[in-house]
């Protein structure tokens, strides 16, 4: 062995070191980079009417993406309730929409859905837990990247404050959602965080404004989004 030979046995290990070095490195951007961010928009409106223990309704709800500049989606739901208990009530959904995915792609997709809620009241407060079931699309900001139709459970969580008994019913919330077909088994994919006001015009008109955080993840092409939102319901 020559006194070269530690020299150059050492000048490869570092050699080996920096391209490592260097391909976890582009991993972490890479990877970084992958995660998009995104400013939204939700404007709708929509009317219910109570009947007995029933309550049918439809609501029209139009969607903005890439930072207000392009068209998301639009879409229209009627819908159908029972209460059981004065805690507990049931419902289902049946949506059409028209979206548009990242690549500017439009088509029209359709879902329908089955929902329970519990209701849970506590001096000025009101505590919320809602489970739904859907099958079609879902909310994902790529919507066309996965084949067929998704089979989704949603969990959400809520809490209201009735402000001093004002019109003004403050409400935080927390949803995730599990992929239950996805082709590489069950997994969570998306989660929301959302904070809002409700305002009780009068006895039949309600207008809400809210801000939503939404993170995705285990897809193709994740964002995180920032969404501000205002909606009118007609109840009567």
């Amino acid at each position: 062995m020559t006194t070269m030979d530690p020299i150059r046995t050492m000048t490869t290990m570092i050699k080996r070191l920096s391209l490592i070095i260097t391909i976890i490195i582009l991993g972490v951007l890479k990877t970084a980079t992958a995660q998009r961010t995104d400013f939204r928009a939700r404007f709708g409106a929509g009317i219910e009417k109570e009947f007995g223990n029933f309550t049918a309704g439809i609501e029209y709800e139009h969607r903005f993406d890439n930072v207000l500049t392009t068209f998301d989606k639009a879409l229209i739901e009627p819908s159908v309730s029972y209460e059981v208990t004065d805690f507990f009530d049931v419902g289902a959904q049946y949506r059409i929409e028209y979206d548009q995915n990242i690549k500017r792609e439009r088509r029209f997709e359709q879902r329908i859905s089955v929902n329970a809620r519990l209701k849970y009241e506590f001096d000025d407060f009101e505590f919320k837990y809602k489970t739904i079931l859907q099958y079609g699309s879902d909310d994902l900001s790529n919507p066309f990247y996965i084949a067929g139709n998704k089979l989704v459970n949603r969990h959400s969580f809520e809490i209201e404050y009735n402000w001093f008994g004002l019109p003004l019913v403050p409400f935080a919330g927390y949803e995730f959602f599990i992929h239950l077909n996805d082709a590489r088994g069950t997994i969570i994919n998306q989660y929301r965080i959302e904070a809002g006001i409700d305002y009780d015009m009068d006895w039949a008109s309600t207008f809400t404004f809210f801000y939503r955080f939404e993170n995705e993840f285990n897809i193709a092409y994740p964002t995180d989004s920032h969404t501000l939102g205002l909606k009118y319901r007609f109840k009567f």
